[in-house]
Protein backbone atom coordinates (compact mmCIF):
# COMPACT_ATOMS: atom_id res chain seq x y z
CA UNK A 1 0.00 0.00 0.00
CA UNK A 2 0.86 3.45 -0.75
CA UNK A 3 2.13 6.25 1.49
CA UNK A 4 -0.73 9.06 1.14
CA UNK A 5 0.44 12.13 -1.67
CA UNK A 6 1.52 14.40 1.56
CA UNK A 7 3.73 11.80 2.92
CA UNK A 8 5.32 10.85 -0.33
CA UNK A 9 5.86 14.71 -1.17
CA UNK A 10 7.71 15.57 2.09
CA UNK A 11 9.85 12.17 1.83
CA UNK A 12 10.84 13.00 -1.34
CA UNK A 13 11.97 17.01 -0.72
CA UNK A 14 13.95 15.40 2.53
CA UNK A 15 15.55 12.93 0.03
CA UNK A 16 16.51 16.49 -2.38
CA UNK A 17 16.99 18.12 0.63
CA UNK A 18 20.21 15.69 1.31
CA UNK A 19 21.47 15.50 -1.81
CA UNK A 20 21.49 19.04 -2.27
CA UNK A 21 23.63 19.14 1.17
CA UNK A 22 25.58 16.54 0.22
CA UNK A 23 26.55 17.89 -3.12
CA UNK A 24 27.10 21.41 -1.95
CA UNK A 25 29.68 20.04 0.55
CA UNK A 26 31.74 18.42 -2.16
CA UNK A 27 30.36 14.89 -3.12
CA UNK A 28 30.36 14.48 -6.70
CA UNK A 29 26.86 13.08 -8.21
CA UNK A 30 27.13 10.89 -11.47
CA UNK A 31 24.04 10.76 -13.89
CA UNK A 32 23.97 9.22 -17.06
CA UNK A 33 22.79 11.78 -19.31
CA UNK A 34 22.52 15.69 -19.85
CA UNK A 35 18.67 15.56 -19.40
CA UNK A 36 19.37 14.10 -16.17
CA UNK A 37 21.88 16.76 -15.17
CA UNK A 38 19.44 19.59 -16.47
CA UNK A 39 16.45 17.76 -14.39
CA UNK A 40 18.33 18.25 -10.96
CA UNK A 41 19.67 21.71 -11.86
CA UNK A 42 15.73 22.65 -11.92
CA UNK A 43 15.38 20.79 -8.63
CA UNK A 44 18.07 22.96 -7.17
CA UNK A 45 21.22 21.11 -6.66
CA UNK A 46 23.90 22.92 -7.94
CA UNK A 47 26.83 21.19 -6.69
CA UNK A 48 29.55 18.88 -8.81
CA UNK A 49 27.80 16.50 -11.05
CA UNK A 50 29.36 14.43 -13.72
CA UNK A 51 27.54 12.76 -16.82
CA UNK A 52 28.89 9.11 -17.56
CA UNK A 53 27.57 9.65 -21.37
CA UNK A 54 28.72 12.64 -22.37
CA UNK A 55 32.12 11.21 -20.95
CA UNK A 56 31.96 8.73 -23.45
CA UNK A 57 34.10 6.50 -21.25
CA UNK A 58 32.51 2.99 -20.04
CA UNK A 59 32.19 2.98 -16.62
CA UNK A 60 35.33 1.32 -15.59
CA UNK A 61 37.38 4.17 -17.40
CA UNK A 62 34.99 6.75 -15.99
CA UNK A 63 35.08 5.54 -11.77
CA UNK A 64 39.37 5.83 -12.35
CA UNK A 65 39.01 9.45 -13.40
CA UNK A 66 37.78 9.86 -9.92
CA UNK A 67 40.54 10.33 -7.83
CA UNK A 68 40.11 12.82 -5.32
CA UNK A 69 36.55 12.72 -5.15
CA UNK A 70 36.04 10.86 -1.98
CA UNK A 71 32.33 11.36 -1.76
CA UNK A 72 29.79 10.04 -4.86
CA UNK A 73 26.34 10.28 -5.13
CA UNK A 74 24.67 7.26 -7.91
CA UNK A 75 21.56 8.65 -9.83
CA UNK A 76 21.28 6.60 -12.28
CA UNK A 77 18.22 6.00 -13.91
CA UNK A 78 15.90 2.77 -12.67
CA UNK A 79 15.04 0.85 -15.65
CA UNK A 80 16.88 -2.42 -15.84
CA UNK A 81 20.17 -0.77 -17.21
CA UNK A 82 20.49 2.05 -14.82
CA UNK A 83 20.64 -0.39 -12.72
CA UNK A 84 22.97 -2.48 -13.91
CA UNK A 85 25.19 0.62 -14.23
CA UNK A 86 24.74 2.15 -10.83
CA UNK A 87 25.53 -1.48 -9.24
CA UNK A 88 28.80 -1.44 -11.68
CA UNK A 89 29.72 1.88 -10.56
CA UNK A 90 29.20 1.18 -7.32
CA UNK A 91 31.26 -1.75 -7.17
CA UNK A 92 34.06 0.30 -9.10
CA UNK A 93 33.91 3.24 -7.24
CA UNK A 94 34.13 1.03 -4.07
CA UNK A 95 37.53 -0.37 -5.28
CA UNK A 96 38.79 2.73 -5.45
CA UNK A 97 38.44 3.28 -1.98
CA UNK A 98 35.83 6.10 -2.55
CA UNK A 99 32.71 6.19 -0.59
CA UNK A 100 29.96 5.33 -3.42
CA UNK A 101 26.63 6.51 -2.15
CA UNK A 102 23.30 4.43 -3.03
CA UNK A 103 20.95 5.22 -0.45
CA UNK A 104 19.16 8.53 -2.36
CA UNK A 105 19.18 6.48 -5.18
CA UNK A 106 17.82 3.03 -3.18
CA UNK A 107 15.71 5.73 -1.58
CA UNK A 108 14.20 7.39 -4.83
CA UNK A 109 13.72 4.33 -6.60
CA UNK A 110 11.70 2.70 -3.03
CA UNK A 111 9.70 6.26 -3.24
CA UNK A 112 8.67 6.68 -6.77
CA UNK A 113 8.47 3.14 -7.89
CA UNK A 114 6.57 2.53 -11.28
CA UNK A 115 5.82 6.36 -11.29
CA UNK A 116 9.32 7.16 -12.66
CA UNK A 117 12.15 5.74 -14.45
CA UNK A 118 14.49 7.93 -14.88
CA UNK A 119 16.17 10.86 -12.93
CA UNK A 120 14.76 13.44 -16.01
CA UNK A 121 11.67 12.64 -14.83
CA UNK A 122 12.19 13.88 -11.14
CA UNK A 123 11.15 17.21 -11.53
CA UNK A 124 7.75 16.34 -12.71
CA UNK A 125 6.96 13.85 -10.52
CA UNK A 126 7.57 16.49 -7.95
CA UNK A 127 5.88 19.10 -10.05
CA UNK A 128 2.75 16.13 -9.97
CA UNK A 129 2.69 15.53 -5.98
CA UNK A 130 2.79 18.84 -5.46
CA UNK A 131 -0.46 19.40 -7.45
CA UNK A 132 -2.30 16.28 -5.72
CA UNK A 133 -1.20 17.76 -2.39
CA UNK A 134 -2.83 21.14 -3.12
CA UNK A 135 -6.28 18.84 -4.19
CA UNK A 136 -6.20 17.06 -1.54
CA UNK A 137 -6.24 20.21 0.83
CA UNK A 138 -8.73 21.91 -1.31
CA UNK A 139 -11.23 18.54 -0.59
Amino acid sequence: MRAPVAIRLERFQQILNQIANESSSGSVIIVEGQKDLRSLRELGIVGPVLCLQSSRKNANEFTQDMVGDKKVIVLTDFDREGISLAKKLSRNLNAQNLNANMVHWKNLRELTRSDVRSIEELPKYLERLQQETCRKSFT
